[in-house]
């Protein structure tokens, strides 16, 4: 048993592998099964319940409660009714590689230490080919669930009072060796002058060689995760038809974080000063590239 600094306590019950907390609520007494199998585990859950309760963000045990089954369906739900062309990938994401693993689980049970968890037990697994899954693979996995994790805590009322960090993985998706480092950075700082938008489109294609029409007419803010800094590419957005999750290098980060500053979720990340569309912009790029001194030589970049 493990009491806690204040009020609570954390205990292994006999004949059980899975640690219980004993704590109270406005001077109701609550005992309640953690989920957890590891004390260190239990004890991190018990603080979080001592956290909400001090802050007034406790919902109570009906919450605690959701199984992650359950936030699962609704984003799926959610997903059919926009009309996501990739919910039958999802669905099998679900069914063969999150459902074994987080099925039985409930939401306030997934904790970063358990979604690493699931990688590495992911990264063990052998494929039909014979290797192991790819970074994006997982990557995309982890995009499900937390897709389903966000729409629970934005629901009315929340189905869950947290959303755990996700542990997203780097994607071998980037170019090397298409522009060397000093020819880059002359285009970085001209492309500044002109504009932060050009700025921005310069970072991005360089770094994942995206078509000309991704960023542009495709990339939403609401697909942009600055907190985990990562882009949620819908399946409109890649040549496969099939969502991926990329993992956002420090340039990215920092050039489409001041795109989309003051933007609302549905308007395009990449726009002019001015907020409108951008349409072609090749003797705009021309100019830049002969500003430095490189010419037709690095147009073939954007």
């Amino acid at each position: 048993m493990k009491r806690m600094r204040g009020d609570g306590r954390v205990y292994l019950p006999k004949d059980s592998t899975v640690f219980m907390a004993d704590y109270s609520v406005n001077g109701q007494r609550v005992r309640c099964s953690t989920g957890c199998r590891s004390e260190r585990e239990a004890i991190a859950w018990l603080r979080a319940r001592q956290s909400e309760i001090a802050t007034g963000n406790y919902s109570g045990q009906k919450v605690e409660k959701v199984m992650i089954a359950e936030l699962v369906q609704d984003v799926l739900g959610q997903h059919r009714i926009d009309g996501n062309k990739s919910i039958r990938y999802e669905e099998g994401r679900w069914k063969r590689h999150l459902q074994p693993f987080f099925g039985n689980l409930r939401g306030v049970q997934v904790t970063t230490d358990l979604l690493r968890r699931y990688v590495m037990e992911r990264k063990a697994q052998l494929n039909k080919w014979g290797g192991a899954p790819q970074n994006s693979t997982i990557n995309r996995e982890l995009a499900l669930l937390r897709s389903a994790f966000y729409l629970g805590y934005a629901a009315t009322p929340p189905k869950i009072i947290r959303v755990p960090t996700f542990p997203m993985l780097q994607e071998d998706n980037t170019r090397e060796g298409f522009l060397r480092d000093e020819d880059y950075d002359k285009l970085a700082e001209e492309a500044g002058k002109f504009g932060l938008w050009i700025r921005g489109l310069l970072a991005v294609y360089n770094t994942y060689g995206w078509r000309r029409s991704e960023p542009l007419d495709d990339l939403r803010v609401r697909q942009v995760d600055l907190v985990n800094q990562t882009i949620d590419l819908n399946p409109g957005a890649t040549k496969n038809k099939d969502a991926r999750v990329i993992k956002m290098t420090r340039e990215v980060h920092a050039v489409i974080s001041m795109c989309i500053e003051g933007k609302g979720p549905d308007d395009r990340v990449f726009t002019r000063e001015d907020g409108k569309i951008i349409g072609d912009f090749r003797k705009t790029w021309y100019k830049i590239c002969c500003n430095v001194g490189l010419g037709r030589m690095a147009c073939c970049v954007l």
